[in-house]
């Protein structure tokens, strides 16, 4: 009996220290790493790890300041944006993986998948934008969420609002598919939503303030929303259309094309990689309109007096939309007046609404698309682009080659 007793000590000792280990390194990183109310130019990251430590952190005042700075105002959209629709988006994985990594900056659109791009590219700051307020909203929930997770599973109970066991964590080897059957060992319960959400709304309080009447609704409603789908929660047009599209489980265990999975979540290290970025206020979520006069022009002068480049641009298929009262010429003069460097590419996806891309891959109703930015805004300047079928059939960038 000592024996057996024995031995169930030691398993449980054993999972306690792959969480215990997790926590000592998250202290170690916030106990190094010195606020500062603008990013320092001086600090560096590097793709083959990055600098999670580094002293480009953001105050908090500083964060809501920058975000509030080159917000827009709300704008209405036909969708909501809680989970992504596109299953190709790491077909791209190894190219972004090789993108350059002095003073950059990554520039996204979306929900979770522009996690997975920040995991790869490894960037000293990150912006998210969207024109619906509501996104800026839903990425201040992962950001608390990143905040107070103490390992993977744990981030993804948090934000389904399940309990979570801490002393059966899978280790830092463990892998998605091991995540998120830990995350989903232990049944969802209103008990287990209220506390999840209590600790999450605290958390964004600490960094964000109180956050008002219809910023709180929208927090909410975004988190009960992942409460009652869980991991099948998937994207939603607000007008029905009667397509089927992935769920939250499987974008997240989503794999390049060599069949590698490479999403945020599939290591320990890229996990970790962008919690450092959200609790160092380096993940900056704003409102804006690509094609709009203020949000990215702000972002450009910004970029420019702190001497840092964006190298990575997602887009998704909002150039899609860009095709009427000449937005797409204004969204090409915005990405001109970005700092940038010849290789910066821009990300972008087409969806099959009846036309099969020929790039397109068996089994993916999305291809997701390189093309370097300088030869985006070259042409669009010279030779204006007739339609988006036109645009996305434009060679791809050298990096994927």
């Amino acid at each position: 009996m000592n024996a057996r007793r024995s031995l169930v000590t030691i398993v449980v000792l054993a999972a306690l220290v792959g969480c215990s280990r997790s926590r000592v390194a998250d202290s170690d990183v916030d106990a190094s790493s010195t606020p500062a109310p603008a990013v320092s130019s001086s600090s560096s990251s590097s793709n083959g790890g990055g600098d999670a430590g580094s002293p480009a952190a953001l105050a908090d005042a500083a964060f809501r300041a920058l975000s509030k700075r080159l917000s827009e105002p709300d704008r209405p959209f036909f969708s909501d944006n809680y989970v992504s629709n596109e299953t190709s988006y790491l077909h791209v994985a190894g190219a972004l993986a090789r993108q350059p990594s002095a003073n950059e900056v990554y520039l996204g659109v979306g929900p979770e998948q522009t996690f997975s791009y920040v995991a790869l590219v490894r960037p000293k700051l990150a912006f998210v934008i969207d024109i619906r307020r509501e996104n800026m909203i839903l990425h201040l929930l992962y950001k608390a969420a990143f905040t107070l997770a103490t390992s993977r599973s744990h981030f993804v109970a948090l934000l389904v609002g399940r309990p979570y066991e801490a002393a059966t964590c899978p280790s830092p080897a463990a892998t998605i598919d091991d995540v998120i059957r830990h995350a989903e060992k232990l049944a969802p319960t209103e008990a287990s939503y209220a506390t999840a959400h209590d600790e999450l709304t605290k958390s964004i309080a600490a960094t964000w303030g109180p956050l008002d009447a219809t910023d709180q609704k929208s927090f909410d409603t975004a988190h009960r929303a992942f409460f009652q789908k869980q991991l099948d929660l998937s994207f939603e047009l607000k007008e029905k259309n009667g397509r089927a599209y992935p769920r939250l489980r499987q974008l997240l265990a989503a794999t390049d094309r060599a069949g590698s999975k490479r999403g945020f979540l599939a290591t320990d290290d890229d996990f970790r990689f962008v919690a450092t970025l959200e609790r160092e206020n380096r993940v900056v979520p704003f409102v804006g309109d690509l094609a709009g006069d203020h949000a990215l022009a702000a972002l450009a002068k910004y970029l420019t007096d702190e001497r840092l480049v964006v190298t990575t641009l997602y887009v998704s298929n909002v150039e899609q939309y860009l095709f009427t009262g000449q937005k797409l010429a204004t969204w090409a003069k915005n990405v001109a007046a970005l700092p940038t460097e010849p290789k910066t590419v821009i990300v972008r996806a087409y969806l099959d609404q009846g036309k099969k891309h020929p790039r397109a891959v068996e089994g993916h109703r999305t291809v997701t698309l390189l093309q370097y930015a300088n030869e985006f805004t070259t042409r669009e300047a010279t030779k204006p682009y007739a339609t988006f079928w036109e645009l996305v059939n434009e060679p791809e960038a050298a990096t994927t080659r």
